[in-house]
């Protein structure tokens, strides 16, 4: 309403500009983001099927890493023997992150004997060949990624196999398995990292299997620092781990528990443990 008295003012002549349309409200920032208890990130990290939701979901957990700290993440920035992890994070600032077991276990499953590139890669599943029925022959159909041609691009192999009317589908599977012995048809790997729009899709379909709505990335970057905090960790040290420059910002990450709150009083309280009235 004062907004419209001043505009009406203004067409008048009687004051030169609006001031009520030069005032900006104040951003209230949110202190109820949510996050995940214990127990429910035991029971998400249990709902992963695959290596590489398993270790996504443990290094975010162990490390408390941002999305895109996380994407870019690269083979040679683990220790697996000091179970370090470098990061690079917002700024252009490094810092070392720390894994626990069974993160680190997870995340040596999941890249096996690769020795460089990004940590978190798109899954290529394994090419078998195809095998199809063309003019009364089975026809089979595979790549063979050893073979390229010099202008570039890898070499497509198609085979006959034998008469339709004289050898079964399964028959001709296993001439197709037997011509591929010793030929490489491993798909290469592309050294790009994942997207963090794929992440936070794997991220909802290990939630909806865990009985979880809405997992967010950054949902479990809150419960590491709430749950670091809860178990006594000193706010310095997780603002270290966070990677924040500001230590209110850390404190915006971390929740209290009703235990902690119960056994700060137990703890701490004058009269804890007594019974004298």
């Amino acid at each position: 309403m004062l907004s419209r008295f001043y505009d009406f003012l203004n067409l008048g002549g009687v004051v030169s500009y609006v001031a009520p349309r030069l005032v900006r409200m104040k951003v209230i920032k949110r202190t109820d983001l949510p996050w995940l208890t214990e127990s429910q990130v035991k029971r998400l990290i249990a709902a992963t099927q695959t290596e590489r939701e398993r270790a996504l979901l443990e290094f975010i957990y162990s490390t408390g890493c941002r999305a895109s700290e996380m994407t870019h993440l690269r083979v040679e920035d683990i220790d697996f023997e000091a179970r370090s992890v470098r990061v690079h994070g917002k700024f252009n600032k490094t810092r070392i992150a720390f894994l626990t077991p069974s993160a680190s276990a997870a995340l040596q499953a999941y890249i096996q004997d690769r020795k460089s590139g990004y940590v978190f890669q798109e899954d290529r599943p394994r090419q078998n060949g195809a095998v199809s029925a063309v003019d009364s022959y089975w026809i089979a159909h595979w790549v063979d990624y050893g073979s390229r041609f010099p202008c570039g691009g890898y070499k497509k192999r198609t085979v006959n196999l034998g008469r339709l009317d004289s050898m079964s589908y399964q028959s001709a599977r296993e001439k197709l398995t037997a011509l591929l012995v010793g030929v490489n048809i491993k798909r290469p790997q592309p050294d790009r990292p994942l997207t963090v729009t794929l992440v936070q899709y794997i991220f909802d379909k290990v939630g909806l299997r865990a009985g979880l709505k809405r997992v967010g990335i950054h949902m479990l970057r809150r419960s590491f620092a709430t749950h670091l905090y809860d178990h006594g960790v000193n706010i310095e040290i997780i603002q270290k781990l966070l990677g924040h420059v500001y230590l209110g910002t850390t404190l915006g990450y971390t929740r209290l528990s009703r235990a902690h709150m119960a056994r700060a009083i137990d703890q701490n309280h004058p009269l804890a443990g007594s019974h004298e009235v």
